[in-house]
């Protein structure tokens, strides 16, 4: 299998990726899928005919997800979702309608069964067990008797576990070599944010999870921090999940809390502020300090419209509301809140490293955050920049929306130009 691995992974390599269209990386793909050698696919398996011609289109249809999920990873939805149309219409211009509706119930398979999770027993590998929810997912829309899905559920399983392994150990390097053409992708939004090499992350991680992916094969880091293992990225989610649960808990308790009182009385001012200072801005920090979790974003939310509502109960200026917005906006910001917590994953030595893998937007707000609060370290922040863009360079690696970030960074006259004398916080008792 690895000599298979191997051989079919040089062959698509070579594969001419330059200034691409959507259009021609969804026919090459296509291509590449049904005509590479599958000596891995289970070829001595008895099953019925049905299953017998669908089964491979339906394991490298699951290739092509993965393809696409890389490509969405790297380049964002927009270009993604083109070369996922282009597959669908190339299949239908071949006359293949049949394939077309085979790709389309796959594709809806694989979604059902990442949203229904792994099976229950299964494998301890909990990729292999996602497999078999796929094929679980995939022999619904078979037309065979039940005794027969029953007979080869396993040898399905099996070829869409050897077929994405495979794709797991080839498409990685195959999508980080892909460049488009700026005129085929010009109204799309482009992904700006590094998001690893493989397929192994949550779209939207937490601190302790997202920083392993930063690292995960970026030449922006050492080489010793490149490759996180299965292990520790389970850990780190795990510790993300644990922290989300304490601060859900904690949310849930000031709400209760909240309720109890506005039922007795109006809450009266010192006791408003109190709420605010010591446990509604507390909480938003830590929520924002948690990472991209849904969950923790969607409680951000909720607090910082209960914190716009306790604002609006206090006899504060128009001006004195805008600056706590600002102030919230920065201890918010989910990257700087990453980065300012005392067990931050985010070593000091990382700090720029880590921002030139956020988003171009993400980037922006964070040095607006330190011209306003510490413009005295744009210069030093600079300076890392372009020495990390440099040696990241020299491996051919190209930092996503690199020019665009470090221009975000402006020259050397522009910081010494911009440095000002921050604002003080008000302190919250000059309100009573």
């Amino acid at each position: 299998m690895q000599n298979t691995v191997s051989n079919s992974g040089n062959s698509l390599a070579n594969s001419t990726l330059k200034s691409v269209t959507p259009h021609v990386l969804a026919v090459t793909m296509l291509r590449s899928v049904m005509e590479t050698d599958k000596s891995w696919r289970m070829a001595d398996a008895v099953v019925a005919s049905e299953s017998h011609t669908r089964f491979p289109m339906v394991c490298e249809f699951y290739q092509l997800r993965i393809f696409l999920d890389l490509l969405r990873q790297r380049f964002g939805a927009g270009v993604s979702s083109l070369v996922e149309a282009s597959l669908i219409s190339v299949l239908n211009a071949q006359g293949k309608c049949s394939g077309m509706d085979l790709f389309s119930k796959v594709m809806a398979a694989i979604s059902c069964a990442r949203e229904s999770g792994t099976i229950e027993n299964g494998p301890d590998d909990n990729r292999i067990s996602m497999d078999c929810q796929v094929a679980d997912q995939c022999l619904r829309f078979l037309d065979e008797p039940n005794e027969e899905k029953r007979r080869f559920r396993l040898i399905l399983a099996e070829s869409l576990s050897y077929a994405r392994i495979w794709a797991e150990q080839i498409f990685p390097e195959l999508v980080a070599k892909i460049e488009f053409d700026p005129i085929s992708v010009a109204f799309v939004n482009v992904e700006t944010a590094y998001k690893g090499l493989t397929n192994r992350w949550r779209e939207s991680p937490g601190c302790f999870e997202r920083h392993l992916q930063r690292m995960e094969g970026n030449p922006l880091f050492l080489e010793s921090q490149r490759c996180p293992t299965d292990d520790a990225i389970l850990m780190a989610r795990a510790k993300d999940d644990a922290e989300l649960e304490q601060i859900v808990h904690e949310i849930e308790i000031l709400f209760a809390d909240l309720k109890k009182t506005t039922e007795q009385d109006k809450i009266p001012e010192r006791t408003l502020i109190d709420l605010m200072q010591h446990r509604v801005e507390t909480l938003m920090g830590r929520a924002a300090a948690i990472g991209q979790l849904f969950s923790a974003q969607n409680n951000l939310e909720a607090l910082t419209g209960l914190m716009e509502f306790m604002l609006g109960q206090l006899p504060v200026s128009p001006e004195d509301k805008d600056w706590f917005r600002k102030s919230w906006a920065r201890q918010t910001n989910v990257f700087y809140a990453q980065q300012s917590r005392e067990d931050t994953p985010i070593q000091s030595s990382d700090f720029v490293r880590a921002l030139l893998c956020e988003s171009l937007e993400q980037v922006k707000n964070v040095l607006e955050i330190y011209r306003d609060s510490d413009p005295g370290i744009l210069d030093s922040m600079r300076t890392m920049a372009i020495a990390h863009y440099e040696n990241a360079g020299l491996e051919s690696f190209k930092v996503l929306g690199g020019k665009e970030k470090l221009a975000l960074f402006g020259d050397e006259a522009e910081i010494v130009q911009s440095v000002v004398q921050a604002m003080p916080r008000p302190w919250w008792g000059d309100w009573v």
